[in-house]
C-alpha cells in the first residue's frame, strides 16, 4: 500500500515535466521591434512545402499600383489565397552601387500577415542597370542588402528580376546568385526570372545571353518568361504561341535544368496594336472581357486556340488584340505538367479572373486532391532599424514604375 501511494505522488510530477519539456521545445511567437502585439513574428513555414504528385505549385507576381485603376486585386488575392504558394510583390530595386530602393507597403504586409500568405517579393535592376553585377563590392553589397530585408521581414523567399542586362554579365549575374543561396537560410526559396533562349532568331549576342541557366539552376528555381513573343514593339500576333513555349521548355532541359527546377511563365493578358499607334499596348484579360461584352466583336482563334480579334474606335482607329485567356493558357499549363515541372508564374494577379482561375485549378491537379491551405503564419516588421538609424535600404514609391 506504501509503494501503490508514492506511485500516486510520483506519476503527476513525470506528467508535468513532460509537458514543460513538450512546452519548451515549441517555436513561440516572438515580438517584434516595438514590443506590441501588433508586431508579432511568428516563426515562418519552411519553403517549400512538398508537392503533390502530379501538381504543379501557383506563383503570383502583384502590382498594388494597378489597384489605382479600380482593380480589387486583393480580393482575388484574398479569394484563391489557398492555391497561391507564394505572391510576388513589386517592391525592391537594386542600383547600381548596390544600395537598394524599397517600395513594401504596410497594408499589403499587414494583409499577408492576417490572410496566412506567403511572399516572394521581387527585386528588380534599378533603370535596368548592371553595373553591381560587374563590380564584386558592389554585389556583395546588393546581396547583404536582400539577405537583411528578407530576414528581418520574415519573408518566405526572394524573386530576382534582373532584365536588359549585358552579356558581359553573365559570369556576375551566376556569382550574384551563388552568395546569395550561400547567406540565405535554406528554408528561403529563390526564384530568378530568364528571358528564353530562343525569344529572337538571329545570332547577335543579346540580353538573354546573360542568364547560365544549368548553373542558375543550381541556386535557385528559374521563372521562365515565356510570354512577349509578340509585344509592344513588334507587329501583330501571340503573346505566347504554343509550340514557342515547347521549344523554350526544352531549350532549359537540353541545357541541363531539371524539371523541378523551372517555373513556367504564364501570361494573362494581351496586346492591342492600333493603327496610329508606333507600339502597342499590353491589355489585360479582364480588360479584354470588358471590351468584348460593351461592344459587337467576333472573337477567332489560331491553330494554338489564341483569341484575336480586330475592330474600330470610335474614332476610326484600326485595333488588333491578340491576348490570352483560359482556353489558350490551358494548353500551356499541360505542357507544364506533362513535362512535370515544379510550377506554373502568372503574370500578373489581377489581370485574370474566375474563369482562368478554375481553368488554373484543374489544369494545375488541385480538382480532387487535397488543398489543405498552407500553415505558414508570418508577420512582418518594418524595413528599418529599430533605433531609427540609416540603413542601406531607401524608401521609395510602391510598384514597379522604374527599373
Amino acid at each position: 500500500m506504501r509503494t501503490r501511494a508514492w506511485a500516486w505522488l510520483v506519476v503527476p510530477v513525470v506528467v508535468g515535466l513532460a509537458v514543460w519539456w513538450v512546452a519548451a521545445q515549441s517555436p513561440t511567437a516572438k515580438p517584434g521591434p516595438g514590443g506590441g502585439k501588433d508586431n508579432v513574428q511568428l516563426p515562418a513555414k519552411p519553403a517549400p512545402r512538398a508537392r503533390v504528385p502530379g501538381q504543379l505549385f501557383i506563383l503570383g507576381f502583384y502590382d498594388e499600383t494597378e489597384e489605382e485603376r479600380g482593380e480589387d486585386i486583393l480580393a482575388t488575392v484574398r479569394k484563391y489565397k489557398d492555391h497561391l504558394e507564394y505572391l510576388a510583390p513589386f517592391w525592391y530595386s537594386v542600383r547600381a552601387d548596390g544600395s537598394v530602393i524599397d517600395r513594401s507597403d504596410t497594408d499589403l504586409l499587414d494583409f499577408a500577415a492576417r490572410e496566412n500568405i506567403k511572399l516572394m517579393p521581387l527585386f528588380n535592376n534599378h533603370r535596368g542597370t548592371d553595373a553591381f553585377l560587374r563590380d564584386e563590392r558592389a554585389r556583395r553589397r546588393a546581396v547583404a542588402n536582400i539577405v537583411d530585408i528578407v530576414e528581418r521581414n520574415r519573408y518566405g523567399g526572394v524573386q530576382i528580376d534582373f532584365q536588359l542586362l549585358e552579356p558581359a554579365s553573365r559570369e556576375g549575374l551566376t556569382d550574384f546568385l551563388r552568395r546569395l543561396r550561400e547567406d540565405l537560410p535554406r528554408d528561403k526559396a529563390i526564384t530568378v526570372s530568364v528571358i528564353p533562349h530562343r525569344h529572337q532568331e538571329d545570332k547577335a549576342k543579346h540580353s538573354r545571353d546573360a542568364y547560365d541557366y544549368k548553373t542558375l539552376a543550381s541556386y535557385a528555381r528559374i521563372v521562365l518568361m515565356a510570354y512577349d513573343r509578340h509585344g509592344e514593339l513588334s507587329g501583330p500576333g501571340p503573346v505566347s504561341p504554343l509550340d514557342w513555349v515547347g521549344e523554350t521548355m526544352a531549350a532549359a532541359r537540353e541545357d541541363g535544368v531539371p524539371p523541378d527546377k523551372i517555373w513556367l511563365g504564364i501570361p494573362a493578358y494581351g496586346y492591342d496594336w492600333a493603327s496610329n499607334r508606333d507600339r502597342a499596348e499590353p491589355i489585360s484579360l479582364r480588360e479584354v472581357k470588358s471590351l468584348l461584352r460593351n461592344h459587337a466583336i467576333k472573337v477567332e482563334r489560331n491553330e494554338d486556340g489564341i483569341p484575336y480579334f480586330t475592330y474600330t474606335d470610335r474614332q476610326g482607329v484600326r485595333h488588333t488584340v491578340w491576348y490570352e485567356d483560359e482556353v489558350s493558357v490551358a494548353r500551356k499549363v499541360r505542357l507544364a505538367r506533362r513535362n512535370d515541372l515544379y510550377g506554373v508564374a502568372i503574370w500578373r494577379v489581377g489581370y485574370e479572373d474566375d474563369d482562368y482561375w478554375r481553368m488554373l485549378m484543374r489544369e494545375t491537379g488541385r480538382v480532387g486532391v487535397d488543398l489543405t491551405p498552407d500553415t505558414n503564419t508570418q508577420r512582418e516588421s518594418p524595413n528599418r532599424d529599430p533605433e531609427g538609424g540609416q540603413r542601406d535600404v531607401e524608401r521609395g514609391q510602391t510598384g514597379n514604375n522604374e527599373r
